[in-house]
């Protein structure tokens, strides 16, 4: 399955890393690719995860969730 999570606040390359290895951790994720110019991340997952879970990742963190597809 394929998700695109819409995220703000990511402005370089080490904000493109540190949301990667955040998202990486939530169970069922196969692979994320951040593009920091679209502000968003490509994520190949094993099930549907919830945008509630994208926001939990990145809780504590200067990145916000907008919106997933």
């Amino acid at each position: 399955m394929k998700q695109v999570v819409i995220i703000d606040g990511m402005k370089c390359d080490g904000c493109a890393q540190n949301v990667s290895e955040r998202l990486s951790g939530i169970q069922g994720i196969e692979r994320v690719l951040v593009d920091i110019s679209s502000k968003n991340a490509t994520i190949e997952t094993e099930r549907e995860i919830t945008k509630a879970e994208y926001i939990d990742a990145l809780v504590d963190t200067k990145y916000d969730v907008v919106e997933v597809n």
